[in-house]
């Protein structure tokens, strides 16, 4: 029914929250495998999809990190 997928859109819009802190607890690959596959199914602007993502992990990453703790 389109009344009851309208309130569950609105209930998560309305859950949604910003976080600027991170834990060190490390993400599984299926964890943002999933996350990845979820997102490539989200509305843009006009529909251009402009997306690109990069996911790094092990010294990439923790090079990176230090690279923007240093900026």
């Amino acid at each position: 029914d389109q009344t009851q997928i309208a309130r569950v859109v609105d209930d998560v819009i309305r859950s949604r929250h910003s976080v600027r802190a991170f834990l060190p607890t490390p993400v599984s690959r299926e964890q943002v495998v999933e996350i990845l596959e979820v997102a490539s199914r989200a509305p843009s602007g006009t529909n251009i999809q402009p997306w690109k993502c990069h996911v790094l992990t092990g010294e990439p990453q923790a090079e990176l990190s230090r690279r923007i703790l240093e900026a």
